[in-house]
């Protein structure tokens, strides 16, 4: 990609994903978490690619930038991408996944439909419990 076309990149990133920032010329180090986080999902989603690896997606960002993310994750998904998400926060993936799997000491447990476990149920699974159970 030449530095037109680059810039370009950028700015329409900077634009869409609402990254604060001075311009497209601005170090990615001196940008907040947030920023960072925004500007590269942008630059991972923006070529619409067919599969997603989410892992921990919103750690350490505020409620804006995490409510962002999520919905951006959401659109992909919409858009046709496979989105997998691996994530310790249980509202998260409650929230954002139509199947969830917990995986426990190598093993996968079956796929659950969303809404179709507690928490409580799905931190059984995630403790080991629902393997003992299940067989």
């Amino acid at each position: 990609m030449n530095r037109a076309a680059a810039e370009y990149f950028t700015q329409h990133i900077i634009d869409t994903y609402d990254v604060r920032c001075p311009g497209p010329d601005t170090r990615i180090r001196l940008l907040s978490g947030g920023n960072m986080q925004k500007l590269i999902l942008g630059r991972v989603l923006e070529p619409g690619p067919h599969v997603i690896l989410a892992n921990q997606p919103v750690r350490g960002l505020d409620i804006g930038a995490i409510t962002f993310v999520h919905s951006r994750l959401i659109a992909a998904r919409d858009a046709g991408a496979a989105v997998l998400l691996i994530s310790e926060d249980l509202d998260e993936v409650q929230r954002l996944s139509d199947v969830i799997h917990v995986v426990y000491e190598g093993r996968l447990s079956p796929g659950f439909a969303r809404g179709s476990l507690t928490t409580e149920q799905l931190g059984l699974w995630m403790t080991g419990q629902g393997f003992d159970h299940a067989a």
